[in-house]
């Protein structure tokens, strides 16, 4: 039998025609996205405030916590704020007063945390006429809607003539507690004056 003048021109037509769908197939599905130019995947602040005071309230209208800095960078990308020169203070009625402050900070998406860096300094105000408890360290996480803190660098405690050295440490504001990790040593002021 012999082929058909019709059916030897279109099996080209045919080929051709499927490798025109398969070529632009292959262009739509490999293409990249444009880039996205409009910033908001980059890490540059979107805004700047210098010399201000942020002060949280709580649901019976009393200030919880007092941040105050000498400049603060917002980041649109991940939501975060940097600050410089950050000094905070926590209030809980019945409670000490803890402040704290550093060279700079970094606050998370919704304030929850708050790392303090560079020449860390926290004191929890005195109680009972108990002299104020201080702390230094290079660097100190502060969750301040739980009332703690906690570091894994070398810190320092003062209370009084008391010093404490050691590595790692936590603190709760609530329970009135705080623990050094490893490394401890120090000296204590006698509770019997002469």
């Amino acid at each position: 039998m012999k082929p058909s003048i019709l059916g030897t021109g279109l099996f080209p037509i045919g080929v051709m025609a499927a490798l025109a769908g398969l070529t632009l197939w292959l262009s739509q599905t490999t293409q990249l996205p444009e880039p996205d130019r409009s910033g908001k995947f980059r890490h540059d602040p979107d805004y700047r405030i210098e010399n201000f005071t942020l002060t949280k309230f709580s649901a019976r209208g009393e200030p919880q916590h007092i941040l105050v800095a000498d400049k603060m960078l917002h980041y649109p990308d991940d939501d975060s704020t940097d600050v410089t020169r950050p000094r905070l203070t926590t209030f809980q009625p019945g409670k000490p007063n803890i402040r704290s402050s550093a060279d700079r900070g970094q606050i998370n998406s919704d304030g929850s945390q708050i790392q303090l860096l560079g020449n860390v300094h926290l004191l929890r105000e005195g109680v009972n006429g108990d002299p104020p408890l201080e702390a230094f360290a290079p660097d100190l996480l502060v969750l301040p809607d739980d009332e703690t803190v906690r570091t894994d660098s070398p810190v320092r405690f003062v209370k009084g003539a008391s010093i404490l050295t050691g590595t790692g440490f936590d603190m709760d504001n609530a329970a009135m507690q705080a623990n050094l990790h490893s490394q401890v040593s120090g000296h204590f002021e006698s509770r019997h004056k002469k």
